[in-house]
């Protein structure tokens, strides 16, 4: 299965239409499989009070705008998702067709937002971190069969430190929570090669996707910066993914036949250790274990059980193949 990448551009943007449109175009050249925004409506993120309340605000544009957006994504046969946190945005997502929503950790008890994205979408990412395991349980209990959930393990802490990322963690959600997806998102310096070689660790873990930021230009510090890749830097992070996640192959045990073949070659096979006389009751000290072809012969025995105890018809030379036609 393809490792889905998401070029997350959240709050880069900054209400900037002309913005918006360059880095969706960013992440269409650096061949991400989808791209993401924060769809903001501040009234119904926070108070008037708070803080950050007027970069929020700054945030908003016309749903036309979005439009322009969507249509731009679709034309290059990439997905588009939109980070939602309220009816109002949530609705705005499903009249613009989006292909999927998120919801942050912001939301993840606004149960009344979750059942009706649910309802609304049949893809769905939700953020997990500083949820607790029993709360997840009741989360992926309550989804419905038909919707296409993600859980995203990590969390943004401008830059996440290394040693906070938890990667292990990837393991026990995939066993915790087998019908459902577990993504990671990376919020590591952009601008480092640790941004390669975390996604490339979460996907040995088996992630379905990867969400990275993506920014235009390190010197342009444009919001969210400091965690994303620059787009010639992303594209070359998705080439990275697309070449190596063929090496995770199938967890089957079946063996393939370069596999068998390998085992045909380098396999060892039993020998005589020392001269065998016709007669002889075959013991482990009459016996040891070479190679002897790269190509062995189907009367060649490679287990010693198989040869132990047995009699041989025939005088047997020091290194000589012990096979079939000696044993009786």
């Amino acid at each position: 299965m393809k490792t889905e990448i998401i070029a997350e551009i959240a709050q880069g943007y900054e209400g900037k239409p002309w913005l918006a449109e360059l880095l969706v175009r960013g992440a269409i050249t650096s061949g991400a499989d989808s791209v993401k925004l924060q769809l903001v409506y501040a009234d119904e993120l926070c108070v008037e009070s708070y803080p950050y309340y007027d970069l929020f605000k700054s945030l908003e544009m016309p749903i036309e705008q979005w439009r322009v957006l969507v249509s731009m994504a679709h034309d290059a046969h990439i997905n588009i998702y939109f980070d939602v946190y309220g009816m109002e945005s949530l609705n705005a997502a499903k009249e613009l067709e989006c292909d999927g929503v998120k919801i942050s950790t912001t939301d993840f008890y606004n149960t009344a937002l979750i059942d009706k994205t649910f309802k609304l979408f049949r893809k769905v990412f939700i953020s997990t971190c500083g949820i607790p395991s029993d709360d997840l349980d009741d989360l992926v209990n309550s989804c419905p069969g038909n919707v296409l959930l993600t859980l995203l393990h990590g969390f943004q802490a401008e830059p996440t430190n290394t040693q906070d990322n938890n990667l292990a963690r990837i393991s026990t959600l995939r066993t915790r929570y087998p019908s459902v997806d577990i993504g990671f998102m990376d919020h590591s310096v952009g601008s480092h090669d640790e941004a390669y070689y975390l996604p490339m660790i979460a996907l040995g873990q088996g992630v379905s996707c990867i969400e990275k930021h993506i920014t235009l230009d390190y010197s342009l510090e444009i919001e969210d910066y400091v965690s994303a890749l620059s787009v010639d830097r992303f594209k070359y992070f998705t080439q990275l993914v697309e070449t190596y996640e063929c090496a995770l192959g199938s967890s089957s045990m079946d063996m393939s036949e370069l596999e068998i073949e390998y085992k045909r070659r380098s396999g060892k096979v039993i020998v005589a250790a020392i001269e065998i006389n016709t007669g002889t009751q075959l013991l482990p000290k009459h016996l040891a274990m070479k190679r002897v072809s790269t190509k062995p012969s189907k009367n060649h025995f490679s287990q010693m059980k198989q040869v132990v105890g047995k009699y041989s018809t025939a005088k047997i030379t020091k290194d000589e193949p012990i096979s079939h036609l000696v044993l009786s």
